[in-house]
């Protein structure tokens, strides 16, 4: 397949991506996820069920943003490559993937509105960041060369881990104006003071 073949086909997946999240939200925050069905977003949308089923595994999973399938490989095995700080780079991951996932500012709003709606996807939030801090552990266990259970993985991971839910706190809040990956940034920094002093 050519390069722009491949580049048509990925730009319409990326459109269709982010049209079924959009309309999830849209529906979710003015009736509920119990007040749609999977055939009413994917006519909306203009897919079939069938195709909605091959980007997100459920209604919860399409409002978050959460693909059926995390493309991530290539980053997960660039972190254990790597060989330099193993806080920089966990943090360096973790900035890769919040790019991938691709939320607009403009988008925000709408995952706030569907949220604010529907509090049990809260829990649903909560869950997929518990599996993600699980899958980490076992990535940095990987790179470091540790013994599963270490402490010292499962340290790295909640530290960033902290950095992460706070800052994901303050970029969804109504004041912000600062870029994700600039308020990652200055968190990194405040737990680096603290640390080596």
């Amino acid at each position: 397949m050519t390069g722009s073949a491949t580049s048509v086909r990925d730009r319409r997946r990326a459109e269709t991506s982010a049209s079924l999240r959009s309309t999830a939200r849209h529906l979710t925050a003015e009736r509920g996820l119990n007040g749609f069905t999977i055939e009413e977003l994917c006519e909306e949308v203009g897919v079939s069920r069938r195709t909605f089923f091959n980007y997100f595994p459920s209604k919860e999973r399409a409002v978050l943003g959460v693909p059926e399938r995390l493309e991530e490989d290539d980053l997960a095995d660039e972190f254990v490559r790597a060989s330099g700080d193993l806080l920089d780079d966990l943090a360096a991951l973790y900035l890769a993937r919040w790019e991938r996932m691709d939320l607009s500012p403009e988008e925000v709003p709408a995952l706030m509105a569907a949220v604010d709606r529907e509090p049990r996807l809260l829990p649903h939030m909560l869950e997929l960041a518990g599996e993600g801090e699980r899958e980490d552990v076992l990535l940095v266990e990987r790179r470091e060369k540790l013994p599963a259970g270490s402490l010292r993985a499962e340290a790295a991971v909640q530290i960033l881990g902290a950095a992460l839910r706070s800052t994901a706190m303050e970029t969804f809040s109504a004041h912000n104006t600062d870029p994700f990956p600039v308020i990652f940034q200055r968190r990194l920094a405040a737990f680096r003071a603290i640390l080596e002093p």
